[in-house]
This record gives C-alpha cells, structure tokens and sequence, in this order.
C-alpha cells in the first residue's frame, strides 16, 4: 500500500468519527431544546395559602395555573388536616374533590375559603396530579398554615366606616 492509499484511510476514518461526533451533539440538542420548550409551554398548577382582611381575617387556599397551557386536574389529595376541618364556614373537601376532571387555563385560579384561626391540624399538604395533553405532571405541596395566623395586617380603623376602610385597604395592598 503506497502512502497516499493511507492518508486517504486515514482521513476517511477522520471523517467518519467527526461526523458521528457532530450527529450525537445535533442528537443532544434537539433534546435539550424540547424539553425547553416543554419547559416554557406548559401549565404549573400549584397551590399556595393567602389571606385577606376585611372586618376579619379571612384565609383561602389558592389553586392556580402559572403556566402558559392549560391542564386537566386528574387528582388532588390532601391530608387528614384538610379533611378535618369545621364545615361550618365552607366544605373544603368538596370545593378541593370538585376541580378532579375539570380544566384549569393558564393564569386561571380558584380561591377555597378557610378558617384560619379554627385550624387544628398540622401543616396541610396537598398532592396534584394534572395532565396536558398526553404528558402528566404531579406537584408536592406543604403549606405551614399556622404561620400566617402570626401575619398581622394593620388596619386604620373608622368605627363609622370600618367594612368600607378595611375593604380599600386590602385592596390597595393587592395592587401594590
């Protein structure tokens, strides 16, 4: 075999490897980028606690989808603190087993009224299960309810007009 004959070889080899080399990154790319736009395309569900004062502390749960598509909640578990709760101001486990089947668009949300100061559990947490188009996503959420009952919100009170001074104030907090 002459030298030319080699080089040749050589640089057939070379050339193979190289492009086997760029086909793995090409390969590695178009993963990374679609689970970047999986990423940014689709629905966050979370839940999260919240509370208002208006003549008196009122807290909520809030369910809401951050993301930009919108999902179908398969399942929503919650713990025994959740289940337990006095029914005297709303049926927390009804309104929560409720949004099971249903849809949630994006930037959507649904407020659960809650007692907070009649909470005598542990922290609640709550376990989402949603889907969005053939892909299914879970969410783990633990929420240390006790803590906010520490919140204090100062009110100006008018005594003439207290629902109406404590109504503006909130929302004037909300747009702040």
């Amino acid at each position: 075999m002459d030298i030319s004959t080699i080089v040749n070889i050589i640089l057939c080899v070379l050339s193979f490897v190289l492009a086997s080399i760029s086909l793995i990154f090409v390969v590695i790319t178009i993963r990374q980028n679609s689970k970047m736009i999986e990423n940014a395309t689709r629905p966050y569900i979370e839940i999260y606690f919240d509370y208002s004062q208006t003549t008196s502390p009122n807290g909520y749960f809030v369910l809401k989808n951050f993301g930009t598509s919108s999902a179908e909640i398969i399942s929503l578990k919650y713990n025994d603190s959740i289940k337990n709760h006095p029914k005297a101001f709303a049926d927390i486990s009804a309104i929560l087993d409720g949004f099971i089947g249903n849809f949630i668009a994006p930037g959507q949300k649904f407020i659960v009224p809650f007692k907070l100061y009649d909470f005598q559990g542990s922290n609640a947490i709550f376990d989402i299960t949603y889907s969005s188009g053939k892909k299914i996503y879970k969410q783990h959420t633990e929420i240390l309810v006790s803590n906010y009952g520490k919140l204090v919100k100062p009110r100006v009170v008018n005594d003439n007009m207290k629902s109406i001074s404590f109504s503006l104030q909130e929302i004037v907090e909300r747009l702040m």
